[in-house]
């Protein structure tokens, strides 16, 4: 799941390119009417970011950044936890109104992965066009009807096919933009089935594609886009609504797992305390167990082999996937040994280098569905969440 240092700077130069924004976007711009909560995490109402995503956030001429994610859903009680490299990327709680363009209002954390926007940035101001970028990059969050949802990515090795179109000649929207798109139109799981089916859902440009659990007070269902049978569109439903980075269509038999099953710890993790997940701190707490740095953790049991399956040259993993993912056998390997020592240089110094590709969770979101409430830990800092309100 885990993109290389090489990867990660050619993707920097990259989207600069693909959102169009140069230093002139922040020189001279207009007072940001964000509202700074902590280091990295920012309020911002946002307004007259039009009903369609701009061109430019769906282009296929860039590939994004690969990101992680768990995400749950237990009751009244919602949470995801969004994984990303370590990095200065700031995030976005989200405050949308309805209006005659849209029809909910809603609040949700947006994660600026196509723009690195940094703190100097926020502070120096940003134009009108990164304003209206933003709420597109919003990757989970809850309206004003009770619906809430959230994009995972998943990786498309088992199919043996990316899905490219879901309904060719309807109007395009890019799975990753499908949020914003919801949560401003649907009022229900029904309706945000009816959307989807509505549109040509493209893929998020990147290599893996990404799948969206959906929830109202009354049902959830993952979607999944499949490259199969003309592209069909999967609804996927559960006693124990659980998504990380596998097609969760394919986990059709208890504890026998798709073969590139991303997130099979954290899955598990989630599955085995689900109960735990009842309330809202419950459900907090709940996510803060498979917070990401404990990819790194060797006294984890089970080590989390999952996450370097993508990163691994083993042989004849293909054919024979269980029998390699053991933890001595990861850990022998030089890339885990190196992350290993690196985490743990991280945890004594707070300090991180870039080359050693270590990834955190970089926010969770809880969800309380009936009070439309959010709480936000950011970077892994557990000792503090925030919270927002939507009225």
């Amino acid at each position: 799941m885990r993109t290389n240092v090489l990867s990660i700077l050619m993707l920097i130069g990259a989207l600069v390119s693909f959102a169009s924004c140069s230093k002139e976007d922040y020189k001279n711009a207009p007072e940001t009417p964000v509202t700074k909560v902590a280091d990295y995490l920012y309020e911002y109402t946002a307004e007259g970011y039009g009903t369609e995503a701009p061109a430019l956030l769906y282009t296929d001429n860039a590939e994004i950044n690969v990101f992680g994610c768990s995400a749950v859903r237990n009751g009244n009680f919602y949470g995801r936890n969004l994984d990303f490299n370590i990095n200065e990327i700031c995030e976005f709680v989200v405050k949308t109104k309805a209006t005659t363009e849209r029809k909910h209002a809603s609040i949700g954390v947006a994660n600026t992965c196509f723009l690195n926007i940094t703190n100097d940035m926020v502070e120096a101001g940003l134009s009108e066009k990164l304003l209206k970028y933003i709420p597109w990059m919003t990757l989970d969050g809850i309206n004003d009807a009770g619906l809430v949802c959230n994009i995972n990515v998943v990786n498309t090795a088992d199919l043996k096919k990316k899905h490219d179109h879901t309904k060719e000649g309807a109007p395009q929207i890019m799975a990753m933009q499908l949020i914003r798109a919801l949560l401003d139109n649907c009022g229900s799981v029904g309706e945000a089935k009816a959307f989807i089916n509505s549109r040509d859902i493209r893929p998020i440009p990147t290599s893996w594609d990404g799948h969206i659990m959906i929830a109202d007070p009354n049902e959830t269902v993952i979607v999944e886009f499949t490259g199969e049978k003309d592209n069909e569109v999967k609804y996927v439903e559960s006693e124990k609504p659980i998504m990380t980075n596998f097609y969760n269509h394919l986990y059709t038999i208890p504890g026998r797992f798709p073969q590139h099953a991303c997130g099979i710890e954290r899955y598990r993790i989630l599955e085995k305390d689900y109960a735990t997940g009842s309330t809202m701190e419950g459900m907090w707490e709940l996510l803060k167990k498979v917070c990401y740095t404990q990819t790194y953790d060797t006294s984890v049991e089970p080590f989390w082999c999952s996450e370097y399956y993508d990163t691994l040259k083993i042989p004849d993993f293909d054919k024979h996937p269980q029998s390699y993912w053991v933890k001595d056998k990861v850990l022998a390997e030089e890339k885990p040994q190196k992350e290993v020592k690196a985490y743990e240089e991280y945890v004594k110094t707070g300090k991180y280098n870039p080359e050693d590709g270590l990834w955190f969770t970089s926010h969770n979101s809880t969800y309380d569905i009936a009070n439309k409430i959010l709480w936000v830990t950011i970077r892994e800092k557990y000792g503090k969440h925030y919270v927002f309100k939507l009225k």
